[in-house]
């Protein structure tokens, strides 16, 4: 899946490029507001292979310098659109007859753009980027009973970003990097599962926003 989500960015970026009768006719585009609505189905936190939240997110971007831009979002995480894990029920004999899942994601990152006749908030760039991510799965009928998530990614990007002459903008980037994970849980849970320890390992980004420019 790595492989294929970094052939994908690749096409995608030349696709971006040749077009340019798309672009901006040489608007001053200083601030853009981006989302993915396809997150939902699968935030940044899982379990092996199943989402454990879906990421509801804003992007917010602003011009800095010429050639470099601020960008930082904010996401609620809550039940993956996919699995919602909030409408799985235990047997009735269990101490467990309902799980709430939420928790919040915040990002940063900063882009320092390399297209030479193309203007920040457009075109190739490059910048680290930085996201902290937290979530909580809590029975329902015992608030102390609760797994909870914590995940850090830190890579280092390369992205296009296509500005429209209406606005419309695309954002695709990818990275490489290295993100630490812990699962907490209480000493009751029996599990062969090794929760609480921290992993640190690394990691393929790829991301795709897109929303609009004023």
């Amino acid at each position: 899946m790595k492989t294929i989500g970094k052939i994908t960015v690749f096409v995608l970026l030349i696709a971006l490029i040749v077009p340019r009768s798309f672009a901006q006719d040489e608007k001053d585009f200083r601030f853009t507001v981006k989302t993915n609505p396809m997150a939902a189905l699968g935030g940044p936190i899982w379990f092996i292979i199943v989402p454990i939240t879906g990421e509801y997110r804003v992007l917010f971007e602003a011009k800095t310098m010429e050639k470099q831009s601020i960008q930082v979002g904010a996401s609620y995480l809550g039940p993956s659109l996919l699995i919602n894990l909030d409408k799985i029920s235990a047997s009735d004999s269990s101490e467990i007859t309902g799980i709430n899942t939420s928790g919040f994601r915040g990002q940063l990152m900063y882009k320092f753009f390399l297209s030479r006749d193309l203007s920040a908030p457009e075109g190739f760039y490059v910048g680290p980027h930085i996201s902290y991510a937290t979530a909580s799965i809590v029975n329902k009928n015992n608030e102390s009973d609760k797994v909870k998530a914590t995940k850090i990614n830190i890579n280092g990007v390369l992205g296009y970003q296509l500005i429209t002459s209406g606005g419309f903008t695309l954002d695709v980037y990818t990275g490489l990097g290295f993100r630490i994970k812990k699962w907490e849980y209480p000493s009751a849970i029996d599990t062969d599962f090794d929760f609480g320890t921290s992993k640190n390992t690394p990691m393929v980004t790829f991301g795709v926003n897109f929303g609009y420019a004023f």
